[in-house]
């Protein structure tokens, strides 16, 4: 999946025109955790990002970019996703989200989301189902079968290490370019696609 749409595919120029046109914007970027905390337990927080939308507007922000802030083990930052769909409560919840991106249009503050599909925590249903041996859910994954003293290629994860994981149980290695809890998705997979096509809609 691109992310582009059969417009900007068939027309360059209008693809060109957009970027100009981002070219023009203030984006602020936020680290959810550390920007402001609204209710004092030291972890900033969606509300607080809602507190601080008439300073934002005041900086000329066009559009915030927030880093992930959905339900993951928080092994890389958020990062690794186990939910997509929700909130982790350490930043709040969705009706926190919901009033976050009203609040937002009503200062004319565009919101951008760092949607993590290149992989998924391990700890994320799909992978669980993958470890239970469900072919449907193998798929949405890049399992490789072997045997554990040799991993399928010499990759190196951006961490440091092989970027396979041997799975005993299942006598397989998964690829994970990033930490052994994030796994990579299959993109090749229409099935994943289409998952992800829903969970931006």
């Amino acid at each position: 999946m691109s992310g582009r749409s059969s417009q900007e595919t068939s027309n360059p120029k209008g693809a060109c025109a957009r970027a100009e046109f981002l070219g023009t914007k203030v984006v602020y970027q936020i680290y959810v955790r550390s920007f402001n905390d609204s209710n004092g337990d030291g972890i900033g927080d969606l509300p607080g990002i809602t507190q601080r939308l008439d300073y934002l507007q005041k900086l000329g922000v066009d559009y915030l970019w927030l880093t992930p802030f959905f339900v993951s083990p928080q092994h890389d930052n958020g990062y690794d996703v186990a939910d997509y769909r929700n909130v982790e409560p350490l930043f709040g919840t969705m009706a926190d989200f919901d009033e976050l991106s009203a609040e937002a249009k009503k200062h004319g503050i565009k919101l951008m989301l760092d949607m993590v599909f290149n992989h998924t925590s391990t700890e994320h249903p799909w992978f669980q189902r993958a470890l239970a041996g469900d072919p449907q859910y193998l798929a949405y994954y890049t399992f490789v079968d072997g045997n554990p003293d040799t991993p399928p290629t010499n990759w190196k994860s951006k961490f440091g290490g092989s970027a396979w994981e041997w799975v005993p149980t299942l006598h397989k290695w998964y690829l994970h370019l990033f930490d052994a809890s994030q796994a990579d998705l299959n993109w090749d997979n229409p099935n994943v696609r289409a998952e992800l096509a829903d969970i931006v809609r």
